[in-house]
C-alpha cells in the first residue's frame, strides 16, 4: 500500500453532516441523501459521509486541514465555532505552526493549521 484515496466518516445524520461540511469546505456535495453524502476535493480525493450503524458509536476520526497562512487559521476557527464545532484547542502556536483543534457534530477531530 502506497497511498490513501478517499476518506469515509461514519455520522449520525448524513444530511446534517453534509450541511456542516458544505459550509466548512465552501462546496456543495456531489450527492446527499438520508444515508450518505459525497464531496469531491480539489486533490481528487473524496470525503464520504455514511450513516453510522449503531455498533459504530465509538471514537471518531481526525481530518487535517493545512492552510496557507496564520490569518486563514483564525478565520477557520471563527467559521468552525459559528457552525457549531466544539473547539478543543483554541488557536495557538503548535509544532506544525499556528493551528487549532475542533470536533465536528459527530465527534470527528478537525486539526487546522498553517504551515
Amino acid at each position: 500500500m502506497t497511498d490513501i484515496d478517499d476518506i469515509l466518516l461514519a455520522v449520525a445524520d448524513p444530511e446534517a453532516s453534509a450541511r456542516f461540511y458544505s459550509g466548512l469546505l465552501g462546496r456543495r456535495p456531489l450527492m446527499a441523501g438520508p444515508d450518505r453524502a459525497l464531496f469531491m476535493m480539489r486533490s481528487g480525493r473524496a470525503l464520504g459521509l455514511m450513516r453510522r450503524a449503531p455498533a459504530d458509536a465509538g471514537e471518531g476520526r481526525e481530518l487535517e486541514f493545512p492552510l496557507d497562512d496564520p490569518a486563514a487559521v483564525e478565520q477557520a476557527h471563527i467559521d468552525c465555532w459559528d457552525r457549531g464545532a466544539r473547539i478543543l484547542i483554541p488557536p495557538m502556536e503548535m509544532e506544525a505552526g499556528r493551528g487549532f483543534v475542533a470536533r465536528d457534530p459527530d465527534g470527528h477531530r478537525l486539526r487546522v493549521y498553517a504551515v
